[in-house]
């Protein structure tokens, strides 16, 4: 599985970054996705928005606002996993319409 990665999904991740979120927590949940770990998935909450789009709940212990968007582009040879964006609840709105 081909993993893309949006301009709005780089600059998130460059600010939770600099907030010192910790970000390995992100790649878990990228590498759950991709191995469709469901006891993982189920644990952090992945479920359907509207239009395709995913949201998965990174970090359920410390902040459970801290949300990854992504979407799964199947029209293509390779399914690819789209990263959209990171962020809170509030934000979801960036991301659908």
């Amino acid at each position: 599985m081909k993993i893309k990665y949006t301009p709005l999904f780089i600059r998130s991740a460059k600010k939770y970054n600099r907030k010192h979120y910790p970000m390995d927590k992100v790649k878990k949940c990228v590498k759950a996705i991709v191995t469709n770990d469901q006891k993982f998935l189920k644990k952090h909450k992945d479920h359907p928005l509207d239009k395709g789009v995913r949201e998965i709940h990174i970090d359920r212990q410390y902040n459970d606002d801290w949300l990854l968007y992504y979407l799964f582009n199947e029209y293509t040879e390779q399914i690819e996993l789209i990263l959209l964006d990171i962020g809170n609840h509030k934000q979801t709105h960036r991301i659908i319409y």
